[in-house]
């Protein structure tokens, strides 16, 4: 399997690299497109999908066997792999296909079971196929555990109901602050994690201000999407709230600091506050955190890794259910290799029905150009009607009479035809 399955990946993750390393190998949206641009364009590879995550980034292309996902990663961020030798993980074939389906179930995830990864599964193969990047094999890879995915989290109970990210931030405040109700803070970031921890804070009685969406990229900032309940505050604002914020979050997908530590001196809360990052590459200038009266946490300290042996049914549960997208998958590649023979057999069909079809066609009375699209029409409708049942064997018939069944129809193909 692992040679008929011709993926590789390379990822960089909570597991063993540190916030620090992670957001060097981290990619907006439109890095990550520019960057499978580029990779198309450098390298012969059939396809490429980059998933950037706070917790992980991941590389995988669809490519032969003297391609390294990990140089083409550290030459994408212009940086000598050595160093980061350690902090890679690398997969290929099955070992790759099975850890996709495990990741967008949650369970490799910091917080396991959790929901969002699923979405960014989802949104990295969005992505590659707007960008003319997710060739065929990688499309199957990626939406057979999107499918998974779905099936176990409709199946099985896996994360406990206070395990998002947004709870965890809101857990943390009600740890330090006490009650909520009253309390004032700022979110830096209108993107779904912004909302999503908006809404909760605003559950929790909290006073809440959000920023607009910068107008970039043509995006209008009357696309912002503001939970109700809360002040809308326009980006270029957002240092002048910082004195009257007690909690202050931040959660864009921006490539830059959208809170300097020169820039916030001057604008601070009298009081003590605590400020969040939930951005990788961070959002907060990290020497924020020195400054007198702030206590800084980034996403490595909000979020506390549980153990992986933890609910252990949950997981015996989802990996039953993946176990048969993953047999579903191999079948899916191994029938791959067929794929030249059903072809053959479908070229000789489509040859004999047309030389069959001559004699009547040129007898009706018809235009020449009518004539031709009438030859195109039947060419379709053979190829589309012996394709469909050839196919239909990797459904109906024994993995292990494959070939002998396709080499017999060839066979028959190939015998008393019209063809030329």
């Amino acid at each position: 399997m692992d040679t008929d399955l011709n993926i590789k990946m390379v990822g960089i993750d909570h597991n063993k690299a540190s916030i620090e390393y992670r957001e060097r190998f981290s990619f907006t949206k439109a890095g990550a497109a520019e960057a499978m641009r580029i990779l198309k364009e450098r390298y012969p590879i059939e396809g490429c999908v980059i998933l950037s995550t706070c917790n992980r980034t991941e590389l995988w292309i669809s490519a032969g066997p003297n391609l390294s996902p990990c140089r083409m990663l550290c030459a994408l961020k212009e940086v000598d792999a050595g160093p980061y030798r350690e902090l890679f993980i690398e997969r290929e074939g099955v070992k790759a296909a099975s850890h996709l389906l495990e990741l967008a179930c949650g369970l490799d995830s910091r917080i396991f079971g959790e929901d969002q990864i699923i979405s960014q599964v989802r949104e990295a193969i969005l992505l590659a196929r707007k960008h003319h990047c997710a060739d065929r094999v990688l499309e199957k890879v990626f939406q057979t555990a999107i499918g998974a995915a779905k099936k176990v989290k409709s199946q099985v109970q896996l994360a406990a109901a206070d395990s998002s990210t947004a709870l965890q931030a809101a857990a943390l405040l009600k740890e330090k602050l006490g009650n909520l109700r009253g309390v004032s803070c700022f979110i830096i970031g209108n993107g779904k994690m912004g909302q999503l921890i908006c809404s909760t804070l605003l559950g929790q009685g909290a006073e809440m201000k959000m920023t607009m969406r910068k107008t970039v990229h043509g995006t209008r900032p009357t696309e912002s999407v503001i939970p109700e309940g809360c002040r809308m505050v326009p980006y270029e604002d957002r240092i002048r709230e910082l004195a009257s914020s007690k909690v202050v979050i931040s959660a864009t997908r921006s490539p830059h600091y959208t809170l300097k530590k020169n820039e916030v001196e001057g604008h601070l809360n009298r009081e003590a506050s605590i400020w969040i990052d939930l951005a990788v590459p961070r959002d907060i200038e990290p020497e924020i955190g020195m400054l007198g009266g702030i206590q800084l946490i980034d996403i490595d300290h909000l979020i506390k890794n549980e153990s992986r042996t933890g609910n252990g049914k949950g997981r015996e549960e989802a990996w039953m259910i993946l176990a048969e997208y993953l047999e579903d998958l191999k079948q899916w590649f191994a029938f791959r290799e067929r794929v030249p023979d059903i072809q053959d057999i479908v070229k000789l069909s489509v040859e004999d029905v047309c030389k069959r079809l001559d004699h009547p066609i040129e007898t009706i009375e018809l235009p020449e150009e009518e004539r031709k699209l009438i030859r195109v029409e039947i060419e379709k409708a053979v190829e589309k009607s012996v394709g469909k049942l050839l196919f239909g064997l990797k459904d109906t018939l024994r993995r292990s009479l494959w070939k002998e069944c396709l080499d017999a129809v060839y066979d028959a193909a190939n015998k008393d035809t019209l063809k030329s």
